[in-house]
């Protein structure tokens, strides 16, 4: 008698489609990622050897999508050439407070800018980090 609305309610469970709370995909770093300061320090030699057009290709769809590739040529090229080949550039600072996002601060000396301070903001998206904002102040 009380065997037969147990095993009634073990049979509505059991036909019942699972239901599995899908987590949303959270980007994975593994060794084998470059971390934030290493793939800003590659970005970067695009921009030291002024190869604009790569370093946009290389940088995230948020910065390609807020500069095109000449204007970005353009803007950098007139950047550098007022202050000069880097002469140095030192890590000053990492903030990782946001979620998938690394703005990476260095202490940088150019040729006709003795102090100057890089700032590199990157987002971890696919899989890898990528460059979305570049100022020097």
């Amino acid at each position: 008698m009380f065997l037969r609305p147990i095993l009634a309610t073990l049979l509505l469970i059991s036909a019942a489609p699972p239901v599995i709370a899908q987590a949303a995909k959270k980007p994975v770093v593994t060794a084998a990622t470059p971390t934030p300061d290493d793939r800003a320090r590659q970005w970067l030699v695009l921009v030291d050897d002024k190869n604009y057009a790569q370093s946009w290709t290389t940088a995230a769809k948020a910065f390609q999508n807020r500069l095109k590739t000449d204007a970005w040529a353009k803007q950098e090229a007139a950047g550098r050439e007022t202050f000069g080949a880097v002469a140095s550039r030192n890590l000053k600072s990492i903030d990782l407070s946001r979620n998938n996002v690394a703005v990476i601060k260095y202490d940088t000396v150019f040729a006709r800018k003795a102090a100057a301070v890089e700032t590199v903001t990157l987002t971890f998206e696919n899989g890898a980090w990528s460059v979305t904002d570049y100022s020097v102040a």
